[in-house]
């Protein structure tokens, strides 16, 4: 049975490899001829961060295939990595994003840390998909004593109905995002408000023997 699965994962990584890396060299070749034609400084600037997000996008879809992925950084420094991701999103979708946090003075473990990030990562893209008017986002971090709690709201047009909200929550990712938080014991939600005015997620995941820390300052 290992052999199987240590096969199959060599040839998902060959596949990976030769389709994924096809169509991404193809489009940073356009991206280049692209950019020589261009002269504008902002225009520029987003070139620059598209090379950059496909790099980026390159390096982690191999990792993944070849099970070498490269853990998300624990506790006080997932603050920083949020910080980036959130900090890169901004700029590319011209968004305003507010980020929070507290109590983030104590490491936590690494499942618990990469499945913050996935969260806020897939909520953000969600938000610049499906958010129409979105004109700011906040993200709020919490670590009490016994749990972590992440809060991301925005004011965009989101789905405005029970029909649209089922859709959205099929297409958009948001059963990966509760699937995640319930492997690990927690509890997830999204509300739309009344006639699509914004939409609220949270979602709150135990800690394990949580150790008591002083509350950090809210930035």
């Amino acid at each position: 049975m290992w052999t199987i699965l240590t096969r199959e994962r060599q040839r998902l990584s060959r596949d990976i490899h030769d389709v994924s890396g096809q169509y991404i060299v193809s489009i940073l070749f356009r991206l280049a001829a692209l950019e020589r034609t261009v002269t504008d400084s902002r225009l520029l600037a987003h070139f620059s961060n598209l090379r950059q997000t496909l790099t980026r996008f390159s390096e982690e879809l191999q990792q993944i295939a070849t099970g070498e992925r490269v853990g998300v950084p624990l506790g006080y420094r997932l603050v920083a990595a949020l910080a980036d991701l959130i900090g890169r999103w901004e700029m590319e979708v011209e968004i305003e994003a507010r980020f929070r946090h507290r109590g983030m003075n104590r490491d936590l473990d690494n499942r618990t840390a990469e499945t913050i990030y996935r969260i806020v990562q897939e909520a953000l893209t969600n938000i610049a998909k499906h958010a129409a008017t979105a004109s700011a986002v906040t993200i709020r971090l919490r670590r009490m004593p016994d749990s972590v709690s992440i809060v991301i709201e925005d004011d965009g047009r989101g789905p405005d109905s029970a029909i649209d909200t089922a859709r959205a929550r099929r297409g958009s990712g948001i059963a990966g995002m509760s699937q995640r938080v319930a492997e690990l014991g927690g509890a997830f939600s999204i509300r739309t408000r009344p006639g699509g005015k914004g939409t609220r997620l949270a979602a709150t995941i135990p800690l394990v023997a949580s150790p008591l820390q002083p509350v950090g300052v809210t930035r």
